[in-house]
């Protein structure tokens, strides 16, 4: 009788770890792995529809389709709209409103677990006083992609200004 109790105790440990990892949420702090749609570290964009600053989570494919149209705003041609798995994953977008010149950016820079959902970092950046910008107005966006979570999405903002001397 011994023996066939802790092979039903080990048998149910090892069950509840292989079936409900997936329902255990990670702790408060764990990275979340994000994948921005430009891999290059600048924005997705410098021109686009977000004449206003924005901060959004995209968890269905209606969405998606309403967004992308509005980076692309006024652009032509609009390039095929990126395909997401929304079963899966969601996006996050920012952007940065408009801006009179170049120097501009916005990036999402990474992500962690929260006690009721996932904190997103942005970045935001601007040119300083002495740097030579272009002088055309600009509306900078950045595009990720997370793995699906029903919870709430804090961005976590932080600025920072070039120092061009």
């Amino acid at each position: 009788m011994n023996n066939f109790v802790r092979f039903v105790s080990v048998a149910l440990v090892i069950l509840s770890s292989a079936c409900g990892s997936s329902n255990v949420a990670p702790p408060p702090g764990a990275n979340v792995p994000l994948v921005r749609l430009r891999s290059d570290p600048y924005s997705f964009t410098f021109v686009s529809g977000f004449d206003q600053p924005a901060r959004l989570v995209v968890r269905d494919p209606v969405t998606w389709h309403a967004v992308w149209n509005q980076i692309y705003l006024g652009g032509s041609p609009v390039p095929p709209l990126p395909e997401i798995d929304f079963s899966q994953e969601m996006l996050v977008v920012v952007a940065l409103g408009s801006h009179p010149t170049g120097g501009y950016g916005i990036l999402l820079t990474g992500a962690s677990e929260s006690a009721d959902g996932i904190e997103v970092a942005v970045l935001s950046s601007s040119p300083g006083p002495k740097c030579f910008t272009t002088q055309a107005f600009t509306q900078p966006v950045d595009v990720a992609r997370l793995p699906r979570r029903q919870g709430a999405v804090h961005f976590v903002e932080r600025s920072e200004v070039f120092k061009c001397e």
